[in-house]
């Protein structure tokens, strides 16, 4: 994977297809590479370009100058557009990457001409808080759950009951869970700590660009609630939500998300 020299970090990306450029920026924890099993395919086969990176706060960027926050985030990423001259590009977060595209869109907004905002919001409700507060503590305390208990846990936290009802599907999740490597270390912690924010909706209604934002009917961590709270803060927003699926509803339901992210960007001239 080529990496990019970004004042003081080589962040990880990876770039697929031709065309109108797209940057998808991930959530907490999580690489670039799980927008590809779903999202870059379609972006590609629809004629984009699809540019994936990982986060500081994971390797090999684990303890970065300027720390782990919103703002170094958004840099990072303002930083890579311009290093591969995508601007000005559409832009697609999901979850506390909506966060991070946020600050983009506040403090470099000629950087992007469209956002999918996906799973996201502008402050966090009081279960959203413990349940940050519950993961902090588990890493703190250095807990080591049985990977059998972990990936029911990560199933009931991140997939809808449709899901969990059927048989072959939630086979197949609980395997990816068991098996799939948890971040450890300073920066991964450091991501955690941004879940836990204060209330952005009087910095995000100045966000004037266009953008869709996605809520997932069954999200526990980010209720649909708060991303329609999250549209309706933006001046430009509007939303959409996906039944049948919970945080994870990217990959749940990767059809009808793609075709919302679609059709909002064939909707709009880049």
């Amino acid at each position: 994977m080529p990496t990019a020299a970004l004042d003081g970090i080589e962040l990880p990306y990876q770039d697929t297809g031709t065309g109108p450029p797209v940057v998808l920026v991930m959530g907490t924890g999580s690489t670039g590479r799980a927008w590809h099993l779903h999202q870059v395919p379609a972006l590609v086969d629809a004629g984009y370009r699809a540019v994936t990176f990982d986060n500081r706060g994971l390797p090999p960027n684990e303890t970065p100058p300027g720390g782990v926050t919103f703002a170094t985030m958004a840099e990072d990423t303002a930083r890579l557009i311009e290093h591969l001259d995508l601007g000005p590009c559409r832009i697609v977060g999901h979850s506390m990457g909506v966060n991070i595209v946020a600050q983009l869109l506040l403090t470099r907004p000629e950087l992007a001409t469209q956002a999918v905002l996906v799973a996201g919001r502008a402050r966090v409700d009081p279960f959203g808080a413990a349940l940050n507060r519950a993961e902090r503590d588990l890493y703190d305390q250095r807990v080591q759950l049985p990977d059998s208990y972990r990936a029911m846990v990560t199933a009931l936290r991140n997939l809808a009951p449709a899901t969990l009802r059927d048989p072959e599907a939630v086979r197949n999740w609980l395997e990816v869970f068991m098996y799939s490597p948890q971040p450890t270390g300073p920066g991964p912690r450091a991501q955690l700590d941004l879940d836990d924010h204060e209330d952005l909706r009087p910095a995000y209604a100045a966000i004037t660009t266009p953008a869709l934002c996605v809520g997932f009917a069954d999200d526990l961590v980010v209720p649909p609630g708060a991303t329609r709270e999250l549209a309706d803060t933006l001046p430009a927003a509007r939303y959409t939500e996906i039944n049948d699926c919970g945080h994870f509803g990217y990959l749940e339901r990767p059809t009808e998300v793609n075709a919302a992210m679609l059709d909002f960007f064939d909707g709009c001239e880049a």
